[in-house]
């Protein structure tokens, strides 16, 4: 049996987005105006929105007008195009491509969504299709988009509706990042940065949409790896090249007209005008997608900060979701820098280990754990930022880095997982520092407790490291660089309740889905001391401490605080 069962989830009323503004405030009320603050809002990715584009995050699936899809066609244009532009020296590749779309346009429509144009090429010629690389593929897939006007002659664009969110949790998110921005300034600013997308002129859309706060001025920022080549080397003539060489991106003059003029114009005016707008916003957001990406508009190839890094780093809010939010890691702590998590998955990470990404915006693109040695942003400099953290099961993935991390003395032993649709709020000030969590879902903190036994006659080996759960509504002191579940939060802790205990059992697949979080809850609900999973070879042993507690937070389905809970992690 490896189904872990918690208790049937309560309806209960969520902590309103007034409870969180009262913490802000109250703690903004205790700087002097001279004293700089900052707000981070740390967000682990599914910040589950209503828009064109996703019907399914709106009330009862609510189809609201704009963009709906990508549109492709074939044409004996687009294909003498793909044919003459071809981004590689693999002419074998090119000359099956050119065959299959033209054996295709014979049998398409005028028009296809991206999956009704996969499925065709599929259907002729599969095998050449999967053994495209990422960038022929991409390359051929740009070529093949066509942009999508309207009647009046204006460029089709997704339309985003949060007042239809039907995830509550994202709903209150975006509320406490208004309040942060109007808190911080009287008149407030937002900008949204999309560079972690491969293509984040069609994500622009969507993030002002997302960000078009009541009395917010918020306006997309078209600071894009071509951008920050070409405004440095004044070269902003040449950024339909440099989108090809930056970005691996093609034609997107074409599909998205108004973007690329707004990079072009931001160019122009040059790089004092852009650090002063940068400068002049209250806030700034970066997008999900790809962390490695996001680094290219912030450090160049040598690893120097561009000029503008500066005035990002010191926006008085600073929102990051996914990417956007691994990307915050960085900066110095006590024991060293701060690095950037780039890859991997748990189960590969306790197969082979972690490995540092040498060249500054390289990523691997296998599932080996990989990390970037130099960090990035750097306004999160307690340790390393992981996202997506529960729900893909990343707490092993983490603690080994923080393993590889300890043996070369290059880092601090911390490592903060945050769920999706949930945000790790960090108000930072002279005054002190706070931590809270809000949303819908938790935060985890992971530390390597430096335990690792020595091998024995069977060739095992123990890694242990500690885990702590924070839920939703949770107040985390920082103190003497360590992180604790508040007394405020303890005290108005829910009385524990009777269930019955966890059975007997090794329970299986333990680093799939969720089921490690469940477990942790199930063994915090029911006052377990210990537990026992399996993934593969590996053992993964869970057992309280003398430090270990537990708090139930609130009703919610992962309610229940966690500190402290032993993991230790071996071969059989």
């Amino acid at each position: 049996m490896e189904r872990i069962y918690l208790p049937k989830k309560r309806l209960v009323k969520s902590r309103t987005i007034t409870a969180f503004y009262s913490i802000l405030i109250a703690f903004s009320l205790q700087l002097n105006a001279k004293e700089p603050s900052q707000t981070l809002v740390l967000v682990g990715g599914a910040l589950t929105t209503c828009a064109s584009l996703s019907p399914k995050n709106c009330e009862k699936n609510t189809q609201i007008s704009g963009k709906t899809h990508n549109v492709f066609a074939l044409s004996h244009t687009k294909i003498s195009q793909i044919k003459q532009q071809w981004p590689s020296e693999n002419s074998q590749a090119k000359n099956n491509t050119i065959k299959n779309l033209a054996t295709m346009q014979a049998k398409s429509s005028p028009t296809l969504s991206k999956k009704e144009l996969l499925w065709l090429w599929r259907d002729i010629d599969s095998k050449q299709l999967n053994s495209l690389s990422d960038q022929e593929y991409n390359f051929v897939i740009d070529m093949l988009e066509v942009a999508q006007i309207k009647s009046d002659n204006k460029r089709l664009k997704e339309q985003v509706n949060t007042a239809l969110n039907s995830e509550s949790a994202a709903t209150e998110i975006l509320q406490f990042i208004s309040g942060s921005l109007k808190v911080n300034d009287t008149n407030p600013s937002m900008l949204a940065i999309t560079a972690s997308s491969r293509d984040p002129y069609e994500s622009a859309d969507f993030y002002e949409g997302l960000l078009s706060f009541p009395n917010v001025n918020s306006q997309w920022l078209a600071l894009t790896p071509a951008l920050a080549k070409a405004i440095t080397t004044n070269k902003c003539d040449d950024l339909t090249t440099l989108r090809h060489s930056e970005m691996g991106l093609y034609q997107r003059e074409h599909i998205y007209p108004d973007r690329t003029q707004a990079e072009y114009q931001l160019c122009k005016k040059g790089t004092d005008a852009l650090v002063e707008l940068i400068k002049n916003s209250t806030g700034v957001m970066f997008n999900g997608g790809d962390q490695s990406l996001t680094r290219k508009v912030l450090f160049d190839e040598n690893n120097q900060p561009y000029p503008w890094t500066k005035a990002l780093q010191s926006r008085p809010v600073i929102v990051g979701t996914s990417a956007g939010t691994a990307v915050q890691s960085g900066g110095q702590a006590h024991a060293g820098n701060v690095v950037m998590i780039t890859n991997g998955t748990s189960l590969s990470a306790l197969k082979e280990g972690a490995q540092a990404i040498d060249a500054p915006s390289e990523r691997s693109n296998s599932d080996s754990l990989t990390y970037n040695r130099f960090g990035g942003l750097g306004t999160f400099s307690y340790g390393v930022l992981d996202t997506h953290f529960s729900e893909r099961n990343r707490t092993l993935r983490l603690g080994t880095l923080l393993d590889d991390l300890n043996a070369n003395k290059a880092q601090p032993t911390f490592g903060f997982g945050v769920d999706e649709t949930t945000a790790l709020v960090v108000i930072k000030s002279e005054a002190g520092n706070l931590m809270t969590v809000i949303g819908k879902n938790g935060v985890v903190l992971v530390k390597s407790t430096e335990q690792a036994q020595a091998e024995t006659e069977t060739k095992t080996k123990t890694k242990t490291y500690s885990y702590s759960y924070w839920p939703v509504g949770s107040v985390i002191d920082i103190k003497n660089n360590d992180f604790t579940l508040s007394q405020r939060s303890i005290s108005q802790a829910l009385p524990a309740i009777k269930i019955p205990p966890l059975p007997v059992q090794r329970f299986g697949s333990i680093l799939t889905q969720a089921k490690l979080r469940s477990l942790t809850q199930a063994m915090c609900l029911s006052q377990e001391q210990t537990a026992v999973g399996q993934q593969d070879e590996f053992i993964i042993s869970l057992s309280t401490t003398p430090e270990s507690a537990y708090h139930r937070i609130s009703a919610a389905q992962y309610g229940c605080a966690v500190s402290n809970l032993e993991i230790a992690v071996s071969t059989f």
